[in-house]
């Protein structure tokens, strides 16, 4: 009995913490959004568009003025000890001219599939010698672009503590030394970690880090059912703001969506779908959806993926709807210069 009367004040406690907590939300009405893009090199280059045109234009004609950038190990490091930055140079330069600020991922586990990205020349090695590796990469990086005047913040591994992607498992401790070296290389900018914003709670990742990233996505496609599988009301808008509120009280860090759906996801790569089978997977109707829904989860940042996705329906096919939903939101979302 004195058990059971344990367990139910136990449950009454938790009742009353959650109350206060939706009690503190402010009203959940729609916020300003800033607005952001992630762009990889690799992926625009493997969907057959010249990267540098489609970089240039996310800064020159949409006026991207916050982007998430990606130091692939196996672009810069092909070789062992041999470094190239010169695709990355190029792109931390234009963001500078531009007067726009990166967020620079670095790490093995990044944005775009496989989501582990090594260099050919690790691929063999035990994983405990491709760790000791990926932290003599690191300073690379981060002793090259420290001073770099479009340096907002690191992004520390993509998603690290998500099982997905061809990654061994997930490893706090390796997570850990990480954290601590690019610490001690750079103690001035400020360490983003990102976490599955439907899977996870966030308070395991919030551990690390000093900001936390979600992703956001609404429109997925199940491997089991091979349908599309819609998470409107599974998980709504207050749900994010409640377990950024719950960051904020228990880890004292603030919340912004990292990885916001802005592309088609099917049972195949979108340059292999049709266009109906595009737009039945993700309409430019459905893109304008999800940035009003980010908008009422009052998280103050939103970095959209599938900036490559827009400009390739404006080259490839002559589909601009994408590009220019997108022109608009950063037209009202980005504070002026």
């Amino acid at each position: 009995m004195k058990s059971w009367l344990l367990g139910v004040w136990w449950l009454s406690i938790g009742l009353v913490l959650l109350a206060g907590l939706l009690l503190a939300l402010p009203a959940l009405r729609p916020q300003q959004v800033v607005w952001g893009v992630t762009f990889s090199a690799p992926h625009a280059r493997g969907i057959g568009l010249n990267w540098r045109e489609a970089y240039d234009a996310l800064l020159d004609d949409l006026q991207a003025r916050q982007v998430r950038l990606i130091a692939y190990w196996p672009e810069i490091e092909p070789t062992e000890g041999t470094f190239d930055f010169s695709d990355l140079d190029y792109q931390m330069d234009r963001a500078a001219e531009a007067g726009a600020q990166v967020v620079l991922t670095v790490g093995r586990k990044v944005p775009r599939w496989p989501e582990c990205h090594e260099p050919q020349w690790v691929k063999e090695m035990p994983e405990q010698v491709k760790q000791e590796n990926i932290l003599v990469m690191l300073p690379a990086v981060v002793n090259r672009y420290i001073k770099h005047p479009a340096l907002r913040a690191w992004q520390l591994e993509n998603e690290p503590l998500l099982d997905f992607g061809i990654c061994p498992p997930e490893d706090r401790d390796f997570l850990a030394r990480e954290e601590l070296l690019l610490r001690e290389l750079d103690p001035a900018h400020p360490i983003l970690i990102t976490d599955s914003g439907e899977l996870n709670s966030w308070l395991g990742a919030s551990k690390f880090g000093d900001l936390l990233g979600t992703t956001m996505y609404r429109t997925v496609f199940s491997e089991r059912t091979q349908k599309h599988f819609y998470y409107d009301y599974i998980f709504p808008s207050w749900g994010y703001r409640l377990k950024a509120r719950l960051v904020k009280l228990v880890r004292g860090k603030d919340v912004l969506i990292s990885e916001l759906q802005g592309e088609p996801w099917g049972a195949k790569p979108f340059f292999e779908m049709t266009s109906v089978e595009r737009r039945a997977a993700f309409s430019p109707e459905r893109f304008l959806e999800l940035a009003a829904f980010a908008r009422r989860t009052q998280l103050p940042e939103a970095y959209w993926w599938g900036s490559e996705y827009w400009y390739w329906e404006k080259e490839t096919n002559n589909e601009p709807a994408f590009w220019e939903a997108a022109r608009g939101l950063f037209n009202e979302g980005n504070p002026e210069e």
